[in-house]
This record gives C-alpha cells, sequence and structure tokens, in this order.
C-alpha cells in the first residue's frame, strides 16, 4: 500500500475549512471583555428612552435612521441587521477588523458583533440628513459617535456615514463608514 495523498473535492473542502479557521479565529474570553455594574445599568437605561419598534417595512428614512441609532446605543447588531436588503452592505469603520469591503449580512454580523466587542460605544447619534424627501431613492445620514477602546480605555471621536436606498418599497441600509 503506498502513501494516501488528498486530490480534488476533498483537498478543496480542507482547503476551505483552513481559510475559514484563520479568517475567524476562535473567540476566547477576554480580560478586557467590559463589565458593568448595577448603577452603570441604571444611568444607561434612564439616560436613553427607547422608541416603539416599528416593523421595517412600514417605516420611512428617519424611522429607519431612529432605529439604526437606538441599536447601536444598545450594541445590538440584529436590529440593526433588520435593516438590510437583498445585496451586500459596504462597511469601513474605524475600530472594526477590516479596513473595508462590501459585506453580506452573515458576515456583517460577526463584523459589528466583533465592532462592539472591543469598543464601548459613549454616544451615537444622528445629527445630520440628506435627501430625505418624496421623490429620492437614496438618503443619508450622519451620526456623531464617541467610543472607548477596551484594551486602553482612550476614547476616540469620529462621525458615521449610513445611507438607505429604497428597495421593493423598503429603506434598507447601502453603506456604514467612518470619516472624520
Amino acid at each position: 500500500m503506498g502513501k494516501r495523498t488528498l486530490t480534488g473535492l476533498p483537498l478543496f473542502i480542507l482547503c476551505g475549512w483552513v481559510c475559514l479557521a484563520l479568517a475567524y479565529p476562535p473567540v476566547h474570553s477576554s480580560p478586557l471583555k467590559k463589565t458593568l455594574d448595577a448603577s452603570q445599568i441604571k444611568a444607561v437605561a434612564d439616560s436613553q428612552p427607547q422608541p416603539a419598534v416599528v416593523e421595517p417595512d412600514s417605516v420611512g428614512p428617519i424611522g429607519v435612521f431612529a432605529e439604526i441609532e437606538v441599536a447601536w446605543r444598545k450594541e445590538d447588531v440584529r436590529q440593526i441587521l433588520r435593516h438590510y436588503g437583498t445585496g451586500k452592505v459596504a462597511i469601513a469603520i474605524e475600530g472594526s477588523g477590516p479596513t473595508g469591503g462590501t459585506f453580506s449580512r452573515n458576515q456583517s454580523y460577526y463584523l459589528l458583533k466583533d465592532l462592539f466587542k472591543y469598543t464601548i460605544t459613549e454616544k451615537f447619534e444622528f445629527v445630520q440628513y440628506r435627501n430625505i424627501s418624496e421623490d429620492e431613492d437614496k438618503v443619508y445620514a450622519v451620526a456623531e459617535r464617541e467610543y472607548k477602546r477596551n484594551d486602553d480605555g482612550r476614547l476616540f471621536k469620529d462621525k458615521i456615514y449610513v445611507s438607505l436606498h429604497l428597495e421593493s418599497d423598503r429603506w434598507v441600509i447601502d453603506e456604514i463608514k467612518s470619516i472624520r
């Protein structure tokens, strides 16, 4: 009996798993993981009013931006992803892993999850809206963001640009990027 080698489909599958393992290493508990005591939780809960959640199909662009704002403050990735459409979304955010690209809903989930894991959102508030009118099919807003990194606690400030486009009578996220 001679040596056995992997060829064809088994080799392709093995290479795919190795690439995935390198791209997404296992998540381990970190001593830098954020923890809050009860007084901090109450202070945050008291300072940020929560609007009622509305089904995405019935919400105009201002409502979508409001829901994204609340979800970002709560670091709730699933609530942000509710506003994804069928296509990929361009993402380039300071404090996150990749420097930028277009990402599917699943890829965005892990990208945003990691962003919120390694940073603490201190402020996220939309302060500027553009192209908000009945006849536009693409709108955008700019939010002021303040966040701390978990590793050293330094405070950073930037702006987050979020654009929406109309897809089948529903406003969905087109792009999320940080700007200085």
